[in-house]
């Protein structure tokens, strides 16, 4: 019996390994097949990728240009917008400062005016003064003088009065 065992235990070796290497050969196969699937898949998802990216790329360009065109644009707009609003400062200073002048010479005017007035009526202040001074002058040579006349005769009664006794 042992030699019966022997030979269906090296008959089962044959066939265990057999198979193995059978089914070693199937795997082996099944792997490359695998590799040359993943292999394919990766190549076409580089070529995908480029593409995509190449797509991405005109996108991205004409994009580019586009914002570039508007900047411009809006520079342009912006340099129109300020040369407006400086010409209108310009002229509101123009403006003012003409207003100004007009203002100025309308208060120097009146100034002169007020000036010339006062003059005026400082000499009607000083010939009033003066017509005061000669009335008042005239006045106190009347009064003096009609002093002396009442006094003269008094004095003249008074010194013939006295000389009677």
């Amino acid at each position: 019996m042992k030699l019966w065992n022997k030979a269906i235990l090296a008959a089962a070796m044959t066939f265990l390994i057999a198979g193995c290497d059978e089914a070693d050969k199937k795997v082996d196969a099944n792997l490359q097949q695998v590799k040359d699937s993943a292999s394919q898949i990766k190549d076409a998802a580089a070529e995908k990728a480029s593409a995509i990216k190449d797509e991405a790329g005109k996108h991205i360009d004409a994009i580019k240009q586009e914002a570039d065109k508007q900047a411009d644009e809006l520079t342009e707009k912006a340099k129109s917008i300020k040369a407006d609003a400086d010409a209108k400062a310009q002229s509101i200073a123009d403006q003012a400062k003409t207003k100004g002048d007009e203002i100025k010479a309308d208060a120097k005017q009146k100034s002169d005016q007020v000036i010339e007035q006062a003059e005026q009526i400082k000499k009607q202040a000083i010939t009033g003064a003066n017509e005061l001074a000669t009335d008042a002058a005239a006045k106190t040579q009347e009064i003096k003088d009609s002093m002396e006349k009442e006094n003269t005769p008094a004095q003249a009664d008074s010194t013939s009065t006295e000389n009677k006794p």
